[in-house]
């Protein structure tokens, strides 16, 4: 496979799923006046899992970017301090956002100009490097996209409508 076919490979993973519901599908019709409700036997509730995910996904995107870039407190940097978005506009923000990191990560893959496999700016190990953080951040949205859909089940709210 070419550095050019692997590169479109991953932003097509990081834009869509293939084999499975994918974050878009997953946040779909979600209403907000759920996000925060809390369902026994999952951790988190939606807010908690979509915020997470734009904070963590924001910052890989950062991490490959930026020459300042220092990672934020663990695990207080990453995730929301209430378990119930502030309001809707935070809900459909965090959303957008979840998506909007995904696709920055994506859209770097794809830069020409920017060598998926050189180290990041401030990278501890030499493979520490875009493509090991794009596929990290695949990984990650897939475990926390898939408690978020059994999260919707739990409430009644999956497949959406």
């Amino acid at each position: 496979m070419s550095t050019a076919e692997l590169r479109a490979t991953v932003a097509k993973l990081l834009r869509r799923s293939q084999a499975h519901a994918g974050l878009a599908a997953a946040l779909e019709g979600f209403p907000a006046e759920l996000a925060g409700r809390k369902v026994e036997g999952h951790a988190h509730t939606a807010w908690q899992h979509v915020e997470h995910l734009r904070l963590a996904a924001e910052d890989l995107v950062a991490y490959c970017r930026d020459p300042r870039y220092q990672a934020r407190e663990w695990p207080v940097g990453y995730w929301p301090a209430s378990p119930e978005p502030p309001s809707a506009a935070a809900w459909s923000a965090s959303s957008r956002g979840a998506l909007a990191a995904a696709e920055n990560m994506a859209q770097l893959m794809e830069d020409p100009g920017h060598d998926p496999y050189a180290s990041v700016p401030t990278a501890e190990k030499a493979d520490h490097h875009t493509l090991r953080t794009a596929l990290i951040l695949l990984d990650h949205n897939g475990y926390h996209v898939g408690q978020l859909i059994a999260l919707r089940k739990a409430l009644g709210i999956w497949p959406a409508a």
